[in-house]
């Protein structure tokens, strides 16, 4: 078995005046009149218009090999957006992707592209495995594989539940890219497709008509003069495959649970044309997500375990996420090495998100300061530091009231017990493992207060995140976070805080202004629990203190089990998040407890 790899080798790009060029390839990504390419080569033949205003699904199915420029996704996405009323649900897989900087040269070409410029801004980054984007309110959702192409197929095999409408090849010409026009890529193409699903792509080569024509499709040449002389375009007529009979989800939701959790899934699944009913007697946010600043970082790992890959890929879905409210305040964040053991963590994962084989490659996202590059008027002597510059700080109330008001979600502020007829979310912390249905949920409260404090004598940029964090302010400074296992005294918290960030704000007299306190729910192994429980039961909580990054990717895992889409992780993460996971330990070792035994 291959070992995992976070990182991913993006693409060698060149440009020819404004045609990207691949060097590994020796190719362009598409031509001069790059719009046009994509409507005479996919959209038009394929029919995607008539065919996504004719279809009785609320979506329509686009599957490609070779995301590349993402020039034949934004173009379908504009398209379905300007001329019809449909989801459009676009999958795509590549083993080269653009760095950002590539991404934002691209879009540069497409200015009057609204999906061009939202991909640039939330790139899928330079990480192996799924990502999803969803933009304009839901109504594009994006799949992109990072990977071997055979590998993105197995799992749109395992997990795909819905048909694919089209498919677009274009993974550069078969000559020059022999290994995605394989046979067995291609017969994996024709099991994923259902009767009438179509085929397109740019190269006719004799070879790949006959492999298709044999995998069951009816192949016809597409006249392309004068830009060339034919392209390719196939129908699935296989009498085997399966007909357009797609899992159907349901219509109405109820979600209990309206914090940062509830409020996330609700929102998605809104999105998706669910109408959704949150359940929650204390009303919005009372919960962990009361805290109205709240610091969103990546919380990295440097050893590519399954809580590593998830607490990557949450971090920047959250960015994805939470850029289109004002609830979030893009401020960028700096985990700083005060002494020898937490520089070795910070060299970890440099080594991972960073290795040595990337070389000078753009990857803007996170970036390893050593000491003489650090600030030197910060007045703090750090060995080195990771510097996040998608990080930034969330107002937790205001961003749940912000993901509800949709007009598909009605929120009701009471109490509402989970019925085994109806389709259910829980997401209520620590209560959630009441609504488990006999699953064993090894969860319980840890408490935690942040305090406001005077700005002090110290220079703070930006926050400095870690074990806590120190937040700077013009008005106030916010510290802390305490981690309770029994609720200690407020002004003890306080004390902790304050003591806990010394090496940030100095050794000066603190004047403390107010605090807050709240009880985060966590899990035993503090990765937190999402998935299915039942046939009509799904369950988000214990996220601890990753809600603001992790709840939004929870969300997407769970709409995606819903909807028959798949899903936006790799198999090992849902395995590390998978709701049964505690009953092998618990045969082993009995139940392990988390929080006061009042919980």
């Amino acid at each position: 078995m291959t070992p995992h790899r976070e990182y991913i080798a993006p693409a060698q790009l060149d440009w020819q005046g404004a045609q990207p060029v691949s060097t590994q390839f020796d190719d362009i990504y598409f031509s001069a009149d790059g719009e046009q390419e994509v409507q005479r080569i996919f959209l038009q033949p394929s029919k995607v218009i008539e065919r996504a205003l004719a279809t009785e699904r609320p979506w329509f199915t686009i599957a490609e090999l070779g995301f590349g420029s993402g020039l034949n996704f934004s173009v379908s996405a504009d398209e379905i957006l300007g001329k019809t009323d449909k989801i459009l649900h676009f999958i795509s897989i590549e083993a080269h992707p653009l760095t950002p900087n590539d991404w934002r040269s691209v879009a540069a070409l497409r200015p009057h592209s609204s999906t061009a410029q939202a991909l640039a801004e939330s790139p899928p980054p330079l990480l192996t495995g799924w990502h999803r984007r969803s933009m304009h309110e839901g109504r594009i959702q994006l799949s992109v594989f990072h990977g071997d192409v055979e590998d993105g197929l197995r799992d749109l095999a395992d997990f795909q539940q819905q048909p694919v409408d089209a498919w677009f090849l274009d993974g550069f010409t078969p000559a020059k890219n022999p290994l995605m026009w394989r046979t067995r890529v291609l017969g994996e193409v024709a099991r994923l497709s259902r009767r009438g699903t179509t085929v397109a792509t740019f190269t006719s080569a004799g070879q790949i008509r006959r492999d298709l024509a044999e995998l069951g499709f009816a192949m016809t040449k597409v006249d392309q003069r004068p830009f060339k002389r034919t392209s390719l375009l196939g129908e699935c007529v296989r009498e085997d495959a399966p007909n357009d009979r797609p899992m159907t989800p349901p219509r109405r939701i109820n979600v209990l649970g309206a914090g940062i959790a509830g409020a996330s899934v609700a929102r998605q699944l809104a999105e998706l044309g669910v109408r959704v009913t949150v359940y929650d007697a204390s009303g919005v946010a009372t919960g962990g997500s009361k805290m109205s600043v709240s610091a969103l970082h990546a919380r990295l790992l440097g050893d590519e375990s399954p809580a590593a890959e998830f607490r990557a890929r949450a971090f920047h879905h959250a960015q994805s996420v939470h850029k289109n409210y004002e609830a979030f305040r893009r401020t960028g964040a700096l985990q700083l090495a005060l002494n020898d053991q937490e520089l070795k963590k910070l060299q970890r994962i440099q080594a991972v998100y960073r290795p040595k084989d990337s070389g000078d490659v753009d990857n803007d996202w996170l970036s390893y300061l050593h000491s003489a590059d650090l600030n030197t008027d910060s007045q703090i002597e750090a060995l080195g530091g990771l510097y996040f510059k998608g990080a930034g700080l969330v107002d937790l109330p205001s961003l749940c009231h912000a993901l509800l008001d949709h007009s598909h979600i009605e929120l009701v502020a009471e109490a509402k017990k989970p019925e085994k007829d109806d389709d259910w979310v829980i997401a209520c912390g620590t209560n959630s493992r009441d609504f488990s249905l006999g699953i064993p949920l090894e969860i319980g409260s840890v408490w935690g207060q942040l305090d406001w404090i005077k700005p002090t004598s110290a220079h703070l940029t930006v926050p400095i995140v870690g074990n806590g964090y120190a937040i700077p302010d013009e008005d106030a400074w916010v510290v802390g976070s305490s981690y309770e296992y029994r609720p200690w005294e407020p002004a003890h918290a306080s004390a902790y805080n304050i003591n806990a960030n010394r090496r940030f704000i100095g050794a000066g007299e603190v004047t403390p202004l107010h605090h807050k306190r709240a009880a985060r729910c966590v899990s035993s192994d503090r990765d937190p629990i999402i998935g299915r429980l039942s046939e009509r039961r799904w369950i988000s909580t214990a996220h601890g203190s990753l809600g603001t990054s992790s709840a939004p990717l929870a969300a997407a895992i769970i709409a995606s089990d819903l909807m028959g889409w798949v899903p936006p992780v790799s198999r090992r993460v849902l395995a590390c998040v998978e709701p049964r996971r505690f009953i092998e330990r618990q045969a082993r070792r009995g139940v392990k407890r988390v929080g006061p035994e009042s919980d």
